[in-house]
């Protein structure tokens, strides 16, 4: 059994109705400035139930992609510089600035530097559905849905909690790569699973707890 800080049967509904909805965030002026680096926002949806009023957005993750492509930028740590400050501190770690691709310590610590940089920037839940790790659980799902092809993915200082990124296979590197995930790693891989078995674990208390 898997404990939780609150009772499950106290979620407004199941979660094994809640749904991820992707939106590529394009602003229409000045697009060509932007052709290295994507935000996505995700939303946590749950459907309306028959004998509650809940649905809608119940919370929302937010991302971005670095693309480490000469056909749409020579410089992933410019466009998030050109983004956000602090979007440009959480990367910078992982890029040669001077030369340009990734850095020798970001190459000598994850298993490929093929592929664009996903940054996990921000994750939220209204309250009424925290508490049962639901955060780590949707957190796992999009990164790794937004995350093919990436050489690694990174987590915002000031966003995503420690313990949050640490269930999701985020390891704390050394100075200056900050928090990352390589997704070819065993690690990463196994926290994955753990994260899919902690939903189906959950929905099972939930409907459970609701049956009692």
């Amino acid at each position: 059994m898997k404990s939780y800080r609150r009772p499950v049967g106290e979620l407004p509904g199941d979660p094994g109705r809640l749904s991820l909805e992707y939106g590529l965030q394009e602003p229409l002026g000045g697009a060509e400035d932007r052709d290295g680096i994507e935000e996505w926002a995700v939303s946590v949806r749950v459907g309306r139930f028959r004998d509650r009023t809940v649905g809608g957005v119940v919370g929302a993750l937010t991302f971005f992609r670095l693309r480490q492509d000469e056909r749409f930028s020579p410089s992933p740590a410019g466009d998030a510089q050109g983004e956000d400050s602090a979007l440009f501190h959480t990367v910078m770690g992982c890029y040669d600035l001077g030369r340009g691709g990734y850095g020798q310590e970001f190459r000598d610590a994850m298993t490929s530097a093929e592929g664009d940089l996903l940054v996990l920037w921000d994750v939220r839940l209204d309250p009424e559905w925290r508490g049962v790790g639901l955060g780590a659980v949707l957190a796992s799902q999009a990164l790794w849905t937004l995350g093919a092809g990436c050489a690694a993915v990174a987590a915002a200082p000031e966003g995503p909690p420690l313990a949050l990124c640490e269930a999701l296979g985020f390891r704390l590197c050394p100075r200056p790569l900050g928090c990352l995930l390589d997704p070819a790693a065993e690690e990463a891989r196994d926290a994955r699973e753990e994260q899919r078995r902690r939903y189906d674990a959950l929905t099972d208390a939930w409907r459970a707890a609701r049956h009692a």
